[in-house]
């Protein structure tokens, strides 16, 4: 009687631990390293009421405290707000003042600005991107939302290029 109680109870206690082991836990380690993204999207620019298509690609590099760097291009199918950039022109820019915030059921809060490379002007943001981190997958899946209550505007795949944060550029495009 004892040993059918005990085995019981040992299977009762298996049961119950199992499930609790597959459920994934996140933390910014699992946002560490390089990732490779592209966005086809539309948003909507600074005080314009129709949505607009704008392309990017790019990379991000996140540090072991959250801290994320990285460049990219985009091109929008209107003129920048407040600058002298007609629609449709390649824009270069790093990513700055950016932090990813991890919970531990794998959802994330990426803040960011872009600062635009040769121009002088203030970074523009900040942006909010929501995300969930796939990292058995080696993928987070984004959403720019622009602030935390706005409508979202581009959704994204990131692809893990390293798990180790290194410094990345773009080679120069030569002048035609």
């Amino acid at each position: 009687m004892y040993t059918r109680n005990l085995t019981s109870v040992a299977l009762l206690v298996l049961c119950l631990c199992c499930p609790l082991a597959a459920q994934q836990q996140c933390s910014t380690l699992d946002a560490v390293g390089v990732w490779a993204y592209t966005s086809f999207a539309w948003s909507i620019p600074t005080g314009g009421s129709e949505p607009v298509p704008m392309t990017m690609i790019g990379i991000t590099i996140t540090d072991y405290s959250g801290k994320v760097t990285g460049p990219g291009t985009f091109t929008s199918g209107a003129p920048i707000p407040g600058t002298p950039i007609p629609a449709g022109m390649a824009l270069d820019f790093d990513m700055v003042n950016a932090t990813i915030q991890v919970n531990a059921d794998c959802t994330a809060l990426l803040k960011y600005s872009l600062q635009l490379k040769g121009m002088p002007i203030p970074p523009i943001g900040p942006y909010y991107d929501r995300m969930i981190l796939l990292p058995t997958q080696g993928e987070m899946l984004g959403m720019g939302v622009v602030s935390p209550t706005s409508k979202p505007m581009w959704v994204y795949t990131s692809k893990r290029m390293s798990h180790v944060p290194s410094p990345v550029s773009w080679p120069a495009v030569p002048a035609q």
